[in-house]
């Protein structure tokens, strides 16, 4: 193997349907009983939303799995009441191991209240709901022992060194964000710029840039793959490297179209935020350049908001590259 493919090539195996067929068989049809003869069940997965990829860099198994996942349920109490409603895991995903955190859950009950239906949907929100969290926290091994061969792995012994992208504070606030609220997920930006009657730009370029571990082809295509890319941006994108087409990230607050593509080395786009002047777009080159171990990533954006530059460089350092170094792709040294 050579030296790139051992230490820097990333290479990924999308397990979704393997994932949802797993974990219905691992949930559906458990049941916990109610009062003596009584007992509710998880009926079936009715919604199961996300994405679950395993992938392999450095020698190193990485999950990647961030999924929403909802049950019906049904139940019978001792004199023959029926019951049933929804079971909903918001976040089953990587992260939520990486913090050690525990799995949170809502519950409904579509039938109307009363004594006997009360007492099976408790026993739902107390006991059935928390039964299945062992078996999520079991999922990021299930999948290794299942798909680690695929990628060059020979036996689960050599997952030992197995990772999941660790994000940093501020990048898993920006995407927890993203995902929760889509006025609290947009980019940090000076409010003020928003209120000038005509728009004076900066003669200066905003620039970021990181080595970042993979090569210039994957990296590519996490940034215009619209499959990929919300795997470091944690929300829904909209986009086609292809002149002339519009493009969106971030649940819609950043947007703008493609100028000009030249793939995999260079990227040109008319972009924006919610919070520049009505109508106004800077200009963003997204360059790519191939070294040896690892592949430099460059942003230069111009025509931004005089005033703004410090606020777009951080949006650019915290969206782009923190969020793709969350996926693990940080420099090696």
């Amino acid at each position: 193997m050579s030296t790139w493919n051992k230490h820097y090539h990333w290479k990924t195996k999308g397990c979704t349907p393997w994932a949802k067929n797993h974990i219905t068989q691992e949930t559906v049809g458990k049941s916990v009983t109610v009062g003596s003869s009584g007992s509710v069940k998880v009926d079936r997965l009715s919604a199961f939303e996300g994405d679950v990829e395993l992938g392999n860099r450095k020698g190193k198994l990485i999950t990647i799995y961030d999924c929403s996942i909802t049950y019906a349920w049904s139940g019978s109490a001792d004199d023959g009441t029926e019951a049933s409603g929804t079971i909903t895991f918001p976040e089953v995903s990587h992260e939520i191991e990486d913090d050690g955190e525990e799995y949170r859950f809502e519950t409904e009950m579509s039938t109307a209240s009363s004594a006997s239906t009360q007492a099976l949907y408790e026993a739902v929100r107390t006991q059935l709901a928390p039964s299945l969290r062992p078996i999520f926290h079991a999922f990021r091994q299930s999948l290794i022992d299942a798909h680690a061969k695929d990628l060059g792995h020979d036996s689960p012994a050599s997952t030992s060194g197995t990772s999941t992208p660790a994000p940093s504070a501020s990048a898993a606030a920006a995407t927890t964000a993203a995902s929760d609220s889509p006025s609290a997920s947009k980019p940090a930006t000076n409010s003020s710029s928003s209120s000038k009657p005509s728009v004076s730009t900066s003669s200066s370029d905003v620039r970021v840039s990181s080595e970042l571990a993979a090569s210039i082809s994957d990296l590519w295509d996490l940034l215009t793959n619209p499959a990929k890319i919300p795997m470091w941006t944690r929300s829904p994108a909209q986009s086609e490297p292809k002149p002339g087409a519009d493009f969106a990230l971030f649940g819609g607050n950043i947007t703008g179209t493609v100028v000009s593509v030249d793939a995999p080395k260079q990227l040109i786009q008319k972009w924006r935020t919610p919070q520049f002047p009505q109508g106004h777009y800077g200009t963003l080159a997204i360059n790519l350049t191939e070294g040896g171990d690892s592949t430099k990533l460059e942003l230069i954006l111009s025509g931004a908001p005089s005033g703004d530059e410090d606020t777009v460089e951080k949006n650019l350092e915290t969206y782009y590259m923190r969020g793709l170094k969350s996926m693990g792709l940080g420099t090696i040294l």
